[in-house]
C-alpha cells in the first residue's frame, strides 16, 4: 500500500481537490480549539500525514504551538515548507520513522487509513510511546471496515483500509488511551470520517 499511496499523492493533485480553501471547517476548528485549550503553552505537536501544511499546521502555529509534520509525498513537503515557514517538515513514512523526542500531542488527519488496517493498532501504540505523559492524540479514522481502491482519485490510483468506529474505540483503549471526544464528519457513501480526541493514560 505504501508505494501506491506515495505515487498517488505525487502524481495526483490532492491539494487542488481538498485544499483549495485553506480555512478550517467548523468541526475541524472545534476539535483543534479543544485540543489547544488542553495543551500547555508552546506545546510541541507532531502531525502524521501533514500534507501541504494548511490549514491545520498553520492554525496550530498561529495559536502558539510548535509543529513537526511528516508526509510521504515530497511534493507535499515542499509545499508545506512554503505554506508554513515556521513549521518543521520531514519527508517520510510516519508508520516507520523513529523519534527520540517526545511530543505534547499528535494529530493525524485523513491519513491513517492509507495503512493496512492490521497495522493500525501498532500505530496507536507508537503514538502512545511518542507522547509525553498525559499527552493527546487528535485523529480521523474510517467509518466502515474494509479495503477500498480507486483507480482515479484526484488523478491517480489510491487505496484505503479501515476498521469500524467501535473497533477503533477498542483498539485505542487497549493501547492506553482515554477517549475524550468523538464525532462524525461528512455523510455516509461520501467523504465520511470518525474524529477522535483522546489522552494518554
Amino acid at each position: 500500500m505504501c508505494k501506491i499511496v506515495e505515487e498517488g499523492y505525487e502524481i495526483g493533485d490532492f491539494a487542488s481537490y481538498f485544499r483549495d480553501d485553506d480555512e478550517l471547517e467548523s468541526l475541524q476548528k472545534s476539535f483543534l480549539d479543544y485540543l489547544i485549550k488542553l495543551l500547555p503553552k508552546r506545546s510541541h505537536v507532531l502531525d502524521f500525514g501533514c500534507g501541504i501544511g494548511i490549514p491545520f499546521d498553520r492554525y496550530l502555529i498561529e495559536n502558539g504551538c510548535k509543529v513537526t509534520g511528516i508526509d510521504i509525498s515530497q511534493k507535499h513537503i515542499i509545499k508545506a515548507k512554503n505554506n508554513v515557514p515556521d513549521g518543521n517538515f520531514i519527508k517520510g513514512d510516519f508508520s516507520k520513522i523513529s523519534f527520540e523526542k517526545r511530543f505534547n500531542a499528535i494529530i493525524s488527519f485523513y491519513s491513517n487509513f492509507h495503512l493496512p488496517r492490521e497495522e493500525h493498532y501498532d500505530l496507536f501504540l507508537k503514538m502512545y510511546n511518542i507522547l509525553k505523559e498525559n499527552g493527546y492524540i487528535l485523529i480521523t479514522l474510517g467509518t466502515s471496515e474494509g479495503f477500498l481502491e480507486k483507480q482515479d482519485w484526484c488523478g491517480a490510483k489510491m487505496v484505503w483500509d479501515n476498521y469500524d468506529p467501535n473497533k477503533y474505540k477498542e483498539l485505542l483503549k487497549n493501547s492506553g488511551f482515554k477517549l475524550i471526544k468523538t464525532e462524525f464528519e461528512g455523510e455516509p457513501d461520501d467523504e465520511y470520517h470518525f474524529w477522535v480526541l483522546a489522552q494518554k493514560e
